[in-house]
């Protein structure tokens, strides 16, 4: 029997990202991380810094739980939506120059 690993994380990520950016004008922040590589860029950071939780597709016994108890869902999703802000941040300062030029071009 095969089995994959879901990451169970990366849905409610782009679904958070979504409702975040939704507070954000549309120009800049919509508009940068309508691309796809930035989303991804986005997706990543945050991928990258928050508890991820896995499960197995396949598996008929049930996984152990190792380490510490999780937090409560709801300090997980605030931390998410943090994280998410302030990769929103980092990554259009780190690619400033680059949005700019872009824009630019779609202007003319």
């Amino acid at each position: 029997m095969s089995f994959e690993l879901i990451n169970l994380t990366l849905p409610a990520v782009v679904r958070e990202i979504g409702e975040v950016l939704d507070d954000y004008p549309e120009h800049p922040y919509q508009s940068a991380f309508s691309m796809p590589e930035f989303r991804q860029k986005l997706i990543a950071h945050v991928l990258s810094q928050v508890p991820n939780h896995y499960t197995i597709a396949g598996e008929t016994v049930p996984v152990r739980k190792l380490g510490a108890p999780h937090r409560s869902p709801l300090a997980e999703r605030m931390y998410r939506e943090t994280v998410i802000r302030g990769g929103i941040l980092h990554i259009m300062r780190e690619n400033a120059d680059r949005l700019n030029h872009m824009f630019e071009q779609q202007r003319a």
